[in-house]
Parts: structure tokens; sequence; C-alpha cells
């Protein structure tokens, strides 16, 4: 089971950190050609600048799901410091369940949405199908990844409690 976790970490880090490197890449490129052709040049580049939102939009439906794996959100941590390990894991399991359960209403809604939507990039002329297809996987990916920091939460304080328990033994 542990091997089979360790691959499929591998491969959501190729969505979570090498996607949103490209597209960033991409996107910078695109946002310096058009500064460069507008100031310089006097060209006007629509194309890049519907390019750099579209990437943008990639980087954080891919990206949003490493930033939760490496704990890089907002966190109430005045209350959540002040609180006993008990609670402390209490507080995670509610919050990542809570928001699996949130995620998983939001995703047949989301994606009958996008799958009716007939529209098109107005420069690219690219289908929102394909532009806004990484929001499903960003609701998909953190959906995964809150229940299983749910489990993870609950393994590490009766780890804690076991160790704790343990080292009262020996002394």
């Amino acid at each position: 089971m542990k091997k089979v976790l360790e691959k499929f970490s591998k491969f959501m880090d190729l969505f979570g950190v090498y996607v949103p490197t490209l597209a960033f890449a991409v996107l910078f490129l695109c946002f310096m050609a058009t500064m460069i052709l507008r100031y310089c040049f006097k060209i006007s580049l629509n194309w890049g600048s519907e390019l750099a939102v579209l990437c943008y939009i990639w980087i954080m439906s891919f990206g949003s799901g490493k930033g939760l794996s490496l704990g890089d959100h907002v966190v109430f941590s005045l209350v959540y410091d002040r609180c006993s390990p008990k609670v402390q894991m209490v507080m995670k399991v509610v919050y990542n369940i809570v928001l699996f359960v949130l995620l998983l209403v939001a995703l047949p809604a989301c994606y009958k949405a996008m799958m009716r939507s007939n529209m098109i990039t107005g420069v690219l002329k690219i289908p929102y199908k394909i532009a806004f297809a990484p929001f499903l996987y960003m609701l998909v990916d953190n959906a995964i990844r809150s229940l299983a920091y749910a489990w993870k939460s609950v393994k590490e304080y009766k780890e804690q409690k076991n160790n704790s328990a343990s080292e009262e033994v020996s002394a």
C-alpha cells in the first residue's frame, strides 16, 4: 500500500509541480513579449494577455493541491496553537472532512456546468471545457488530499499518544 501511495504521490507531483512550473514559464514569456511589443514596438498582442490569464488559472488549479500538502495555506494558529493535541487533531479532522464534503458537493455541478458550456475564449478560441478543465482536477485533487490528511491526523495523534505513554512507563 505504501508503494502505491508513493507512486500516486509522484504522479500527483507531475501535475502539482511540473505543470504549474511550465505554465508559469509560459505566463512569464507571454507577459514579457506583450510588454516589449506594446511599449517598444507599439504592437498590441491580445493573444499574449489571454494566454497569460489561462496560464494563471492553470497554475492556481494545478498548484493548489501541492500548496495544501506543504501546509502553505491560511490557518488560524492563534487559536489552534493554544489547544491540546487532542483538540488540534479534532480540528484537523473536522476541517478536512468538511472540506472533502464541500468539494464533493461542488464537483457534479461544476462538471455539468463545464460540459454544458459551448463558450470559447475571445482571442485564442480555446473551448472553456479545456481552459477550465484544471479546475475539476483541483476539486478532485484537494478532496483526495483532504481525506488523506484527516486520516493522517488521526494516525499521528495515536502515534504521539502511544509514544508519550511509553515514555511515561519507561520513566
